[in-house]
C-alpha cells in the first residue's frame, strides 16, 4: 500500500462522498429507523430526491397514482431499494467527467454487476445490501486512476489495445492495480473491513486467509456481466462458476438460473434511471 499511498499524497483533492450516503448507511442497520426519518434524509439532496421519485414512478414500480413525494416513493420502493438507488447516484455523482473516458458505459457496467451480485447474494448466506455496495464500489479504483492520472491511462489503454492484459499494464505503469487503490480509496473514505477486503480481495480472493464473501460475490458476477455480453445462455453462464468459489459461499445455482433475467433488467433499469 506505500506506493497508493504516495499516489494519494500527490493528489491535491480526493472525492468527496455526500453526507447522505454516510447517513442513511448507518440508519440502514438500525432496525428501528422510520420511514420519516429516511424521507427527511433523501430530501436533503435534490438530484437524489428527483432520482428516487423517478425510479418509485418506473414502469417497474408504478402501481396506482403517481407518486409526488419522497416519503410516497420510499414506501413504494422499501428500504433497501431506496438505499440501493441512493448508493448509486452518490458513487456516479462524486467523479468528474474524464476526457477520453465513457463513463456511462462504465457505469452501465458497474451498476449491472452490483445488481447481479445483489441477486447472487439472496442464494447465499451473505447480506444482499452489503453485496450491492461491495459490487458498486469494486471498480472505483479504476475511476479515480483514470480521473488524476489520463496521460498514463491513455498509455495503458493503448497497452491493452495491443494485446496486454489491464492489471499487468496497470501494474508495469504504476507499480499498482486498480483494487488496491480501490481498497486504499475506501479506507480514505473510513468504510469498513467489509467493504476494503471485497475490493482488494476480487480477483482472488480464496487466495486469503479469511476470504471476503463479497469478494467471491464481485468476482461470480463480473464473470456473469462479461459472460453474458458475449451472449452466452444464463445455463451456461452458471455451469461455468468456477466450482470452488460457489461452494465457498454455498451458492444455490438453481435459484440463481430462475432470477437471471431479472438481474441484468434490474442493473440497466437503474442505469438509465441514474443517467437520465
Amino acid at each position: 500500500m506505500e506506493l497508493t499511498a504516495q499516489l494519494f499524497k500527490d493528489v491535491k483533492k480526493l472525492p468527496v462522498l455526500p453526507y447522505i450516503l454516510l447517513e442513511l448507511m448507518d440508519s440502514f442497520s438500525n432496525e428501528e429507523t422510520r420511514v420519516e426519518e429516511i424521507a427527511e434524509k433523501v430530501a436533503q439532496d435534490q438530484s437524489i430526491s428527483a432520482k428516487v421519485i423517478r425510479m418509485a414512478n418506473s414502469v417497474t414500480y408504478r402501481r396506482g397514482k403517481e407518486v409526488e413525494s419522497i416519503e410516497e416513493a420510499v414506501i413504494r420502493l422499501g428500504f433497501n431499494q431506496v438505499r440501493s438507488i441512493v448508493v448509486a447516484a452518490s458513487f456516479s455523482n462524486v467523479f468528474p467527467d474524464i476526457t477520453g473516458f465513457d463513463k456511462d458505459k462504465f457505469w452501465e457496467e458497474t451498476f449491472i454487476t452490483a445488481s447481479i451480485a445483489k441477486n447472487l447474494a439472496k442464494h447465499t448466506t451473505t447480506n444482499n445490501e452489503t453485496a450491492f455496495t461491495c459490487a458498486m464500489m469494486h471498480n472505483i479504483g479504476e475511476l479515480l486512476l483514470q480521473t488524476i492520472k489520463p496521460v498514463e491511462c491513455e498509455l495503458i489503454r493503448e497497452a491493452i489495445d495491443s494485446g496486454h492484459p489491464r492489471l499487468y499494464a496497470q501494474r508495469d505503469f504504476f507499480g499498482f492495480d486498480y483494487t488496491e487503490v480501490g481498497a486504499a480509496l475506501a479506507k480514505h473514505w473510513n468504510f469498513s473491513s467489509t467493504f476494503c477486503d471485497a475490493i482488494e480481495q476480487q480477483l482472488d480472493p480464496l487466495s486469503y486467509d479469511n476470504p471476503s464473501q463479497a469478494a467471491i460475490l464481485i468476482r461470480l458476477s463480473v464473470f456473469m456481466r462479461f459472460a453474458w455480453s458475449l451472449g452466452l445462455p444464463p445455463e451456461v453462464i452458471i455451469q461455468r462458476f468456477p466450482e470452488p468459489l460457489t461452494n465457498a459461499i454455498k451458492l444455490d445455482k438453481e435459484g440463481v438460473l430462475a432470477t437471471f433475467t431479472n438481474m441484468i433488467e434490474e442493473g440497466q433499469d437503474l442505469a438509465r434511471m441514474i443517467k437520465g
